[in-house]
């Protein structure tokens, strides 16, 4: 008998539903999971995925194997950004502080010049707490999609980041190529970025 799992992220709907949210929760547990060296001891592929999820968001991916990630906070809507996060790290002896913008549009467009206004809020935030200046290496901005290059929108959605200085990444951009889409010791994380229901 053929084994037969039902895709976490496909039902008998016309419509997505809140699939963003869902998407949402799981890269926030992802990044989360950075922090914690247990994970990288009882789920080391897991962890692994998790590592480069954050470090390519971080635009750190050649230095993934020396940075130890000290704390990882993510919030979810805040001020209308689907994913507000703020992670402090160490790589050799230079303490670093890195905060990451997310939007999340899985099928949709952006509109209403959203990219911009978000960035606008974001950068306002740690102009006026003095942590960051605009436009440094340590402010990140990522559109996370689930359209492919071939469809007719992604185009736009490409210019859209590109005007906002925002990196567009496909959803499985974020899964680490090294590990050939080998599963994890996690479920959730193979629903979402190892079973190709996109």
């Amino acid at each position: 008998m053929e084994e037969y799992k039902p895709y976490l992220m496909w039902d008998n709907s016309d419509k997505d539903g809140h699939a963003e949210t869902i998407i949402d929760y799981v890269i926030s547990w992802c990044l989360r999971c950075t922090k914690y060296p247990f994970i990288k001891e009882i789920k080391p592929i897991l962890y692994r995925y998790c590592i480069f999820m954050l470090c390519k968001l971080l635009d750190r991916l050649q230095e993934m194997d020396n940075i130890e990630i000290e704390d990882v906070r993510v919030w979810k809507q805040e001020r209308y950004v689907d994913l507000w996060i703020e992670v402090d790290l160490k790589n050799a002896d230079r303490e670093e502080k890195h905060a990451i913008l997310i939007e999340n549009k899985y099928y949709s467009l952006v509109h209403d010049n959203q990219l911009k206004r978000y960035r606008d809020i974001f950068e306002e935030y740690y102009r006026d707490k003095g942590k960051y200046q605009p436009n440094n290496q340590y402010l990140h901005y990522a559109l996370i999609s689930c359209l492919y290059p071939n469809n007719p929108h992604y185009d736009f959605l490409k210019d859209a980041a590109s005007k906002d200085g925002y990196t567009l990444y496909h959803l499985y951009d974020l899964t680490d190529p090294s590990l050939n889409y080998k599963e994890s010791e996690s479920d959730i994380f193979n629903e979402l970025f190892i079973r190709g229901w996109v």
